[in-house]
């Protein structure tokens, strides 16, 4: 065998001899079917050119050429979500015309992709499709199934499903109403579910092999490219949840050229947003008000991200001896001048701990107009390093919600205080592309329903860059101070 070079693969990013693939035998399997049942391909191909017996290989093939989602009925070019109606409903109308293909369904931050992937899958389920659900963790996997079968209870939908856990591990379980843990593949194939669930292990495995209408991947901003073909050869569509503006890939395996990255990084290949005929944009968070959203839409989404209009009711409400750094509503850059701190800052958690107390003495509204004493609850405090994370912990009252971002993407809190922790340039422990990393940024600002601070030294926005890619990864701290002092100058 030539490895994943062959066919397809010769150019695609998974190109390279078999000890280079993804070192896991039944990934590699699945890779090797893909290569060998395709064929050779050119650029473009289209539903009559396929052979009947591979269309979850040709499925992968138009991933890795990036081909435009196909969809019966429907011309290329046109937007996925056609027509004026609801939009739930044509987002189910175009995932239920896919056609051999994939669709991505981005979701910025506190837009509920959970629950309109959710909706998507009861709504496959209604109409008698056979469903998987996978990712690359159980607690996410368990999250969205979680949904499903909220959502099916509310539309007294009944179906029967099954995932593939560890019997010996209580965080994998989901002992669910209509899923049921089942602890091996051969359980899952003898089951007949209509839904099936598990991480890539399972989809990848030849016996499941196009038993499935749609397979549901979810964070898919981390999932590896890789990885993604592999399973993809379990389902004649593809639907992709997730974000590439968020958090990456924690999980780091040894992959060739490009196959490394997400599947969305792939796709995208550098683009904030996916285009309206290439995928689903959810344009609208339930979260953050306009003050906090305005910023993360124009810096990180294109300007195409708007609150729901109750998010404009949320709000801090102050007193006079507020400590400075507070504001009913928006985004502030609290300077605090220091030097030689790398991973731990104490000027900072000092900082912090003074905003944290005045915090607790306030009160917010909520998006329904009910008045509340804010409590540690409502306030998430996220650093870059556990040094830092640690010493927050022991500085803040117990019971702190203190974190790195990493523990706290899908929460969310009427404040969020962040600590850049790192002096400056030359104190920075790791590199430039860590401290300063746009997705990390809008995750973390991104959790504020009304205010989000950032403890930061002012050193830090005077860094010097080696790259045109480093500018604009500090041109976005940069951007964030002005954005900060503009509306701070609106508001007196």
């Amino acid at each position: 065998m030539e490895g994943l070079s062959q066919n397809i693969l010769r150019s695609s990013p998974v190109a390279g001899t078999p000890t280079s693939i993804p070192n896991s035998p039944t990934i590699r399997s699945s890779l090797r079917r893909v290569a060998s049942e395709t064929g050779p391909i050119g650029r473009r191909s289209t539903s009559s050119q396929r052979p009947s017996n591979c269309s979850t290989a040709f499925t992968g093939a138009g991933l890795l050429r990036k081909d435009p989602p196909v969809f019966r009925g429907r011309a290329q070019g046109d937007p996925v979500l056609a027509g004026s109606g609801d939009a739930r409903a044509c987002a189910l109308d175009a995932v239920l015309a896919l056609n051999d293909s994939y669709l991505f369904v981005q979701g910025p931050p506190g837009t509920g992709k959970t629950t309109t992937g959710s909706q998507l899958i009861v709504g496959l389920l209604q109409a008698g499709k056979r469903i998987g659900v996978t990712s690359n963790s159980h607690k996410v996997i368990n999250n969205l199934l979680k949904a499903v079968e909220e959502c099916a209870e509310a539309q007294h939908v009944v179906f029967s499903g099954v995932k593939k856990s560890g019997k010996n591990d209580p965080e994998q379980m989901f002992a669910g109403r209509l899923i049921h843990d089942v602890y091996d593949n051969d359980a899952i194939l003898d089951s007949g579910a209509q839904l099936i669930a598990g991480t890539a292990w399972v989809f990848a495995d030849p016996a499941l092999e196009a038993r499935l209408d749609y397979l549901f991947v979810d964070e898919a901003g981390q999932v590896s490219l890789a990885n993604l073909v592999a399973i993809g050869t379990a389902a004649r569509n593809l639907v992709l949840l997730g974000d590439q503006m968020q958090l990456g890939q924690p999980i780091q395996g040894v992959h060739p050229g490009r196959s490394g990255e997400s599947a969305l990084e792939y796709l995208l290949d550098g683009q904030a947003t996916v285009g309206e005929d290439r995928g689903i944009f959810l344009g609208t968070t339930f979260r953050m008000h306009d003050d906090v959203c305005r910023f993360i839409s124009d810096a990180v989404y294109d300007g195409r991200l708007a609150p729901q209009s109750e998010n404009q009711t949320q709000r801090l409400v102050l007193k006079r001896a507020a400590h400075e750094a507070l504001r009913a509503t928006g985004i502030r850059l609290q300077p605090v001048t220091h030097d030689g701190c790398t991973q731990s800052s104490k000027p900072e958690a000092e900082v912090i701990k003074a905003i944290f107390a005045s915090l607790l003495l306030q009160d917010f509204v909520d998006r329904k107009g009910a008045q509340h004493r804010m409590s540690i609850d409502n306030i998430l405090v996220v650093a870059p390093y556990n040094a830092q994370v640690n010493l927050l912990r022991a500085t803040l009252p117990t019971g702190a919600r203190v974190g790195t971002i990493d523990k706290f993407q899908g929460q969310q809190a009427e404040a969020v205080i962040v600590s850049m922790t790192s002096s400056n340039g030359e104190c920075l422990p790791r590199n430039i592309e860590f401290l300063y990393d746009k997705n990390r940024l809008n995750v973390a600002v991104s959790r504020a329903k009304c205010l989000a601070i950032v403890v930061a030294s002012p050193d830090l926005l005077n860094i010097r860059c080696n790259s045109p890619a480093q500018m604009e990864l500090v041109n976005t701290l940069c951007w964030l101070r002005e954005y900060a002092d503009g509306l701070h100058a609106n508001q007196r």
